[in-house]
């Protein structure tokens, strides 16, 4: 038996061989396209060997068969393995990966039927030298396999050239062997095409007989199959984390795509320099230590960026350290809600303390206000036993005004625990604003007379606005008798009302005891609450300014205060005439 039939037996048992050991890979993805590629070389090459052995026509075409089972399906086994090899899966959509067989079903029923003469125009034998050669008239479908093959073929190499310049060490030894294996084969197609053909062989079989050597080296000596399809590159740099890979001197070796959204100036020159030019100007690793950590800010356009970075040992199968891993995870979102969360702790510890502060001021008010009224009822029973009439007509009125004073806290109380609950909603109406600060003037009429403080409500028309009628009797009666409950007695309370193209804005003012500006910082900050007496000793608990603010903001407004110790205070609020801002 001639040599060369020999040798293309031989290429397809080491063919056949590695097909069957690349099954112990079947868990990766794409693996049976390899084995398939390697089977079709394998009834290629096994195909041919016995069709040159062949003497007479029946048989040559029986052979010929067979090849083309794998010659038929090389191209579209090619394409798709260089893609899954180079990570560029996301092309191998099922309808494309459908046209690819179909394409090899189509070529294996021309050449087996030889539809209309689409494959062989004719067929002759020739001897040689021992040997007996199938020669045959192209048909059309025949160039059009050729053509495909080539495109395949080129495709193929293009991309392991680009994954070839992309990877560094062991990853572009295998690189390179996909990409030998691809140019091995278009190059001798090349020359076979040209009609350099020694006796007449069709040199292809033997080319894959090269792919078949070089792919056994690869299996046995760098692990080829370990890596495919889908490389430890793209797995690399796929990773959210950024990550640089030093030697034992810390000397930059490799790093993934991350790494170079962090460090723009990365580069493959880069490569052998030490980690400190890479970090240059920022904050340095002490150490390369074995799980040390520490944190790193970058400067970026917007804002700086802080990083959590750790030092992790690279070993080899010997447990021999070969460099460092330093891992760079961008914290900067996670520590920034971290610093929420804390302020936003602190916040509602603070909240907590003022409700509870809240909370005993309104109880002890509320326990002072009824012993007041059960100890002047008591006195009141004992004046009218003895018939003493002004006696008990002044702890009636003292009674009476307890009861209002009360009756008026409950109120406020009621109105912000809806709010804080979210149960008080807006109904707003057209409302007279003027005509509200008169109602609630004449409602407090007792309270001021009794100081005999004079008020005086001026204003240049009435007041018309969209807003809610019983919030803003609220404001005003609140913001009114705080006015009254710290006047001196015989003073003076200015109400005006003044209107501007968009807004009203509606002032309390007083020449009474007046704020310093650190109490004044209490009423409408976080913790709100200032509880003082009044001139005449009347109890306040700081409830009714904070109940205020909460409806001017709920009519889009805002509430203002200025004042002098001793200088009286004005208290004014501002809210939208037509609810401009809803």
């Amino acid at each position: 038996m001639n040599i060369v039939i020999y040798i293309l037996l031989i290429t397809a048992a080491i063919n056949f061989v590695l097909a069957i050991y690349s099954l112990r890979y079947r868990k990766s993805p794409g693996i049976f396209i390899y084995c398939l590629l390697l089977l079709a070389i394998t009834f290629y090459s096994f195909g041919y060997a016995f069709e040159l052995w062949s003497g007479d026509t029946a048989n040559i075409l029986f052979w010929l068969r067979l090849e083309y089972i794998g010659i038929s399906f090389i191209p579209s086994l090619l394409i798709m393995l260089a893609l899954h090899y180079t990570g560029r899966t996301k092309f191998l959509k099922p309808w494309v990966m459908a046209i690819l067989f179909m394409y090899g079903l189509v070529t294996l029923l021309m050449q087996f039927t030889n539809f209309k003469g689409l494959f062989y125009l004719n067929f002759n034998l020739i001897y040689s030298e021992n040997l007996v050669f199938a020669d045959f008239g192209h048909g059309p479908w025949y160039w059009v396999h050729q053509v495909v093959l080539n495109l395949m073929l080129l495709i193929s190499t293009v991309l392991y050239l680009i994954h070839v310049i992309r990877t560094t060490g062991r990853n572009r030894i295998r690189a390179s062997i996909m990409l030998i294996s691809c140019i091995i084969p278009y190059a001798i197609y090349l020359i076979y095409i040209l009609g350099y053909r020694p006796h007449n062989l069709d040199m292809n079989p033997f080319s894959f007989t090269l792919v078949g050597f070089l792919f056994a080296l690869g299996v046995f000596r760098f692990q080829l199959l370990e890596y495919l399809p889908i490389t430890m590159e793209h797995v690399f740099d796929s990773m959210a984390d950024g990550v640089v890979i030093l030697d034992n001197h810390g000397n930059l070796v490799s790093y993934n795509q991350s790494a170079t959204r962090l460090y723009p100036q990365l580069n493959q020159r880069m490569k052998g320099e030490p980690l400190d030019i890479l970090l240059k100007g920022l904050p340095p690793l002490t150490e390369l230590k074995d799980g040390y950590e520490t944190e790193i800010e970058i400067p970026e356009k917007a804002s700086p960026a802080l990083f959590h970075t750790r030092v992790v040992s690279v070993k080899n199968d010997r447990n021999r350290k070969k460099g460092w891993t330093v891992i760079f995870t961008n914290v900067t979102e996670r520590r920034l809600k971290e610093n929420q969360l804390v302020q936003k702790e602190k916040v509602l510890k603070r909240l907590n303390a003022s409700k509870d502060k809240f909370l005993a001021i309104i109880g002890h008010d509320l326990r002072n206000s009824f012993h007041l009224m059960i100890n002047m009822s008591d006195m009141l029973i004992s004046n009218i036993e003895k018939d003493n009439k002004e006696g008990a007509l002044k702890k009636a009125n003292i009674i009476y005004d307890t009861s209002v004073g009360t009756y008026h806290l409950l109120q406020n109380l009621l109105e912000w625990a809806l709010i804080q609950q979210k149960g008080m909603q807006l109904n707003k109406t057209m409302q007279n604003i003027t005509a509200l600060a008169d109602e609630e003037i004449q409602a407090l009429r007792t309270l001021y007379e009794q100081k005999e403080l004079t008020v005086t409500h001026t204003t240049e028309q009435p007041v018309i606005v969209m807003a809610d009628r019983e919030m803003i009797k609220t404001i005003l009666r609140n913001l009114i008798s705080n006015a009254i409950k710290y006047s001196y007695p015989a003073g003076n309370i200015r109400i005006t009302e003044t209107s501007g193209p968009e807004s009203v804005t509606v002032s309390i003012g007083d020449d009474g005891t007046g704020m310093s500006v650190e109490e004044q910082d209490l009423l409408f900050g976080p913790e709100g609450i200032l509880s003082k007496k009044g001139t005449a000793a009347e109890d306040g608990t700081g409830l009714g300014l904070r109940l205020c603010l909460e409806f001017v903001q709920l009519h889009h407004g805002n509430i203002n205060v200025s004042s002098q110790p001793e200088k009286g205070s004005t208290f004014s609020f501002t809210i939208p005439i037509k609810g401009l801002r809803d």
